[in-house]
């Protein structure tokens, strides 16, 4: 097993990630947007509206990844998706952790993970989005399951040879920031008839 550590810095969210013999994505920072690893798709309606279309033209990208954690003991599946308004200043990131891997089918119940809260030793599924703004230098809001709804990632198939890992979603989402950083978004996000096809990918830097 050909394992790489990488320290993926989000939003002021660190996640030791490890991974086995799967697809490289040179990560490149030039450019006017970010060159991040990007592979298959993520759709779903906010609050009945595409949320790939919350910024006009925006630039979208997914992918998933492993995480070996030390506490608890396992091994999990990340799935991220990031949107970008079309000059890359500002951005939306859809963050999955935790989920059980080899992800077999089937559904899980997801919640948020407030770091303040200690529960970043927890072995539960987790969600949030995470806004940013000023071309990512700038926190924006930040959104966290409203627990009384019908949360979950469901894990429809995983192919362990291509790596590819299909699946939908539902979440119902509140803003935990007050005051407000921006008024991109509504105060409550509600996602319906999520969809992704993606596939975990080994991050790569340039040179490598």
């Amino acid at each position: 097993m050909n394992r790489l550590l990488t320290i993926y810095i989000s939003l002021g969210i660190t996640t030791i990630l490890f991974s086995c013999k799967i697809t490289d994505a040179i990560i490149d920072t030039a450019g006017p947007l970010p060159r991040l690893p990007n592979w298959g798709y993520l759709t779903a309606d906010m609050n009945g509206a595409d949320w790939s279309k919350t910024y006009k033209n925006a630039y979208q990208v997914t992918h998933g990844s492993t995480n070996y954690a030390d506490n608890p003991k396992g091994v999990f599946y990340t799935l991220t998706s990031i949107l970008y308004s079309p000059e890359g200043y500002n951005r939306q990131e859809l963050l999955f952790q935790k989920i059980p891997f080899f992800p077999m089918p089937g559904r899980h119940k997801v919640a948020s993970c407030n770091s303040y809260a200690g529960c970043e030793s927890s072995d539960k599924p987790q969600v949030a989005l995470f806004e940013s703004l000023s071309d990512g230098d700038v926190a924006g809001d930040f959104f966290y399951t409203v627990d009384s709804e019908d949360n979950y990632i469901q894990i429809d198939s995983y192919n362990a040879k291509t790596q590819e890992i299909k699946g939908s979603f539902q979440l119902t989402l509140a803003n935990a920031r007050i005051p407000r950083s921006s008024d991109v978004l509504p105060d409550t996000l509600r996602f319906r008839n999520g969809r992704f096809h993606t596939k975990i990918i080994r991050y790569k830097a340039r040179g490598e």
